[in-house]
């Protein structure tokens, strides 16, 4: 264990500014024997890129990544400056903390600053003591030498309430979302205090670093007009939960702990443990990741512009966000785009944006202001003992970056990636970062920090990169093509392995590499049941260029083209020539294959600004769907005219989204004819979405007007359980496999039954493994899914019999809530495929 000796303390020194102090720092530090002197220079480079002043007088110098060969072995000094050395944040750094990294060692030393970081009265007393064993006795963890006294918390103001850190990970990124979104809006001054620390219950980083562990104590205080209705509303949320997944619920991934690697990994080459991430077996050469460096003047003649300046970025970055949050929910689904919702929270920090306009208004420039308010915070949460919420470091520095790109003077681009496939090799990356990876050309992900339950994380998964976090330091003195194996299942990297290594690891990914390429080969293949039973498999797309690729997917059509998103991302909606083309190029695709076209479905969670719809308390229960459809019936005949000249070139069926009564389909079919009878083209089969729990109440009379039915499990779901699916506490308990949505499904198939039309569903159980199997067996005749997932919902349904899926169905009617459910098909369906 790494202990501080008195050698490596130094009193009572002076220095003009910090770049001196770093300079006694080195010295000190190779004099202890701890790095090389040309380690200085890296460190004084480190301090231009990136600030090291950690808040309450301390500051951390250390070099940059590509010096650490300079390192001779692991250690730290420390170098009191009494008087003060100023670090550019406005606040003196008092105690300068030398850090030579060559493995992970020291990282405890830096943890027990965490409470020295939170105790402004110890760094001082730290920072002017003359005993070096004061210090050394809180660096190497003994007990100090005089009391810290107790922190004192802000006096609460007007009403207050007891409530709990939700458990078992406390206050940490999403539930702390969910708190700012609560708090957001109510015009009441809100504040939380945890022990003596009392945070902005409007700030996200303000309640991350209170370090609320789970089912610790906490105060919530409220003042203002609204302060009642704030407090109420706020315990509301943290009975429900706070976005944690609630007992019943699917369970969080637990955040596995370093451990020795298994006796079945049994590898020859370099083992270097680390927690898996995302599953999977990569072999290659090893690359380091690099991104940009951005260089920002330090100060600015023209305050007035560079508060412009600043809030030009904040806004230009938050629109870039909004829009990652949209393709990737695209991609990924709105549980794993709610990463990029949570920087949205993060760039709106409202003391965060404060301190960076007061720093300019000392002269200092925009770029410089932003970088040293979002880096020294980044910093503070970095050093806190709960490693899920020091893991939220990185998200702040993501989000700090994406605005610094666009205040920096210089931006260059330091590494790229080669031309071949390689494993990844970074001290840690960025939810962005892991969002534009292409998984052709990344086998796989080794980060030295991290954790399991990181975004990053959660992203590689759904990308379906293999990753291993929390490797160590020691990883990035690896050189770039070394032969390695990556063993994502068992959390390690293997440098240097032995053929019997790389045989194994070939071994390990046959199986899901055969799996894969079988469902591949058999992608064109019908879902047939082994008792001879058949479901179609459509794709669901967003664009005209996704339509080929559901064919070459092995889709048999296009269950659900989501139009609106031609009308998204832009000032003025496309017009009927622009529509047209884009119809005609998805018919066009599909070379005879269906494809079904849902007119424009915007409101709830879609908003288009030239719409200039007005402002609803409950958007999903307004004007959205067919509904706006009739307040805007000239988009509506336009929208019409275009499809409609689109379906002479192949089979086009026209779907109404959001039909809550017969009165509505018959408003929709009417216009619907009108438009067709002006074009004189032959009519399309109509259908509508079943998506309210209304139109499935009204299914038989329904049935009797449209040719099929779609199930929109995602909307039907929210409303059945009203439950909003977006929903910061809720929207984990929105499960379409609950209970109560699959009897709205078999009501439906039933009514569609009697009156001789098919039922297909489009929403994100008809994906599920679990949700596939159900819709089956409930008699959905039509699955479209996501275009990724095609093959594998084929293969899944030939492996099963049309029986045990109708079996198992009748029996999920009868369960008491989702977890029952789920468990029923785990264990009914254990041998095929899987299924969850």
């Amino acid at each position: 264990m790494l202990q501080v000796s008195e050698s490596q303390v130094r009193l009572g020194l002076s220095a003009p500014d910090k770049t001196e102090a770093i300079r006694i720092a080195g010295r000190a530090m190779v004099d202890s024997g701890l790095i090389e002197p040309g380690y200085i220079d890296s460190m004084l480079g480190r301090e231009a890129v990136s600030g090291t002043y950690l808040g309450s007088g301390i500051a951390i110098p250390h070099g940059l990544p590509d010096a650490r060969d300079l390192v001779r072995r692991t250690g730290v000094v420390v170098v009191q400056f009494p008087q003060g050395v100023d670090w550019g944040g406005g606040e003196p750094a008092r105690l300068v903390v030398g850090i030579a990294a060559k493995s992970d060692e020291h990282i405890a030393v830096l943890q027990r600053l965490t409470g020295v970081l939170g105790d402004p009265a110890e760094a001082e007393r730290l920072g002017a003591t003359s005993d070096p064993r004061a210090i050394m006795a809180v660096l190497n963890g003994e007990a100090p030498a005089a009391p810290a006294p107790e922190p004192v918390a802000l006096p609460i103001e007007g009403d207050a309430i007891a409530v709990t850190a939700p458990s078992p990970h406390g206050l940490h990124a999403r539930p702390a979302t969910a708190l700012v979104e609560v708090a957001k809006r109510f015009r009441a001054e809100i504040a939380v205090r945890h022990g003596g620390t009392t945070a902005n219950a409007k700030s996200l980083i303000s309640l991350l670093r209170l370090g609320a562990s789970g089912g610790q104590p906490l105060t919530v205080s409220a003042s203002g007009e609204d302060a009642a209705a704030a407090l109420q509303a706020i315990r509301a949320a943290f009975e429900a939960g706070l976005d944690e997944p609630v007992p019943g619920g699917p369970a969080p991934a637990e955040e596995p702990a370093p451990r020795a690697v298994p006796a079945d990994l049994d590898y020859d080459g370099r083992v270097i443990a680390g927690i898996s991430a995302s599953p999977g077996v990569s072999i290659g050469p090893l690359w380091k990741f690099q991104r940009e460096e951005l260089t920002v003047a330090e100060t600015a003649p023209d305050p007035e512009a560079q508060h412009r300046r600043l809030d030009q970025a904040l806004a230009a970055a938050a629109a870039d966000l909004r829009n990652l949050h949209e393709e990737f929910w695209k991609k990924a689904g709105a549980a794993k785009a709610a990463i990029f919702k949570a920087h949205q929270e993060l760039l709106d920090d409202p003391e965060m944006v404060a301190e960076a306009h007061a720093l300019i208004d000392r002269g200092k420039s925009a770029g410089w202001a932003w970088r040293a308010v979002y880096e020294e915070r980044a910093g503070t949460l970095a050093q806190l003992a709960d490693p899920l919420l020091a893991g939220r470091a990185a998200d702040l520095s993501d989000v700090g970056r994406r605005v610094l790109r666009l205040l920096a003077v210089v931006t260059e681009s330091v590494a790229a990636l080669p031309d071949h496939p390689v494993i990844l090799l970074a001290e840690d990356l960025e939810p962005s970062d892991t969002a534009k990876l292409d998984p052709a050309r990344v086998l796989g992900l080794c980060t030295a920090g991290g954790g399991a339950t990181s975004h990053t994380a959660i992203i590689a998964r759904s990308l379906d990169i293999p990753a291993v976090v929390a490797a160590g330091p020691s990883v990035l003195d690896l050189e770039n093509g070394r032969a390695a194996i990556l063993d994502g299942d068992g959390g390690v990297l293997v440098a240097d392995p032995s053929e019997r290594d790389r045989g194994r690891a070939a071994e390990a990914r046959v199986k899901v590499g055969e799996r894969r390429e079988a469902e591949r080969l058999d992608r064109y293949k019908p879902a047939i049941t082994t008792d001879g039973k058949r479901v179609e498999v459509a794709a669901n797309i967003s664009d005209p260029a996704e339509a080929v690729q559901a064919v070459e997917a092995g889709g048999e059509g296009v269950g659900l083209m989501r139009t609106e998103f031609l009308f998204l991302q832009r000032d003025l909606p496309p017009d009927e020539e622009e529509q047209f083309a884009a119809y005609q190029t998805m018919v066009r695709a599909m070379n005879g294959l269906p494809i079904i076209l849902r007119t424009l479905d915007i409101g709830g969670d879609k908003n288009v600004p030239y719409l200039r719809m007005p402002a609803e308390g409950n958007p999903f229960l307004g004007v959205r769907g067919i509904r706006l459809c009739f307040e805007r019936e000239d988009l509506f005949r336009t929208q019409l005219r275009a499809m409609l000249r689109a379906s002479v070139e192949g089979p086009v069926r026209i779907m109404y989204p959001m039909i809550a009564v017969p009165a509505e389909l018959e408003r929709a079919k009417a216009i619907t004819e009108a438009v067709r009878r002006e074009l004189n083209v032959p009519p399309v089969e109509l259908g509508i979405m079943i998506e309210v729990p209304s139109a499935v109440m009204m299914a038989d009379r329904l049935a009797r007007e449209v040719s099929f039915f779609s199930i929109g499990t995602n909307d039907l779901t929210q409303y059945v359980l009203a439950m909003d699916r977006l929903h910061p506490v809720l929207a984990p308990q929105a499960d379409g496999l609950h209970p109560a949505v699959l009897r709205m499904v078999e009501r439906t198939v039933e009514a569609a039954r009697r009156a001789g039309i098919w039922v297909g569903a489009c929403g994100g159980v008809a994906g599920d493994p679990a949700g596939a199997v159900l819709l089956a067996g409930l008699g959905v005749a039509e699955l479209s899914v996501a275009i990724p997932a095609v093959a594998s919902v084929k293969a899944r349904l030939r492996a099963i019999a049309m029986a045990d899926a109708e079996r198992t169905a009748r029996e999920a009617l009868d369960c008491a809530d989702a977890a029952e459910v789920r468990a029923l098909v785990r264990h009914r369906f254990a041998d095929a495929g899987g299924l969850s």
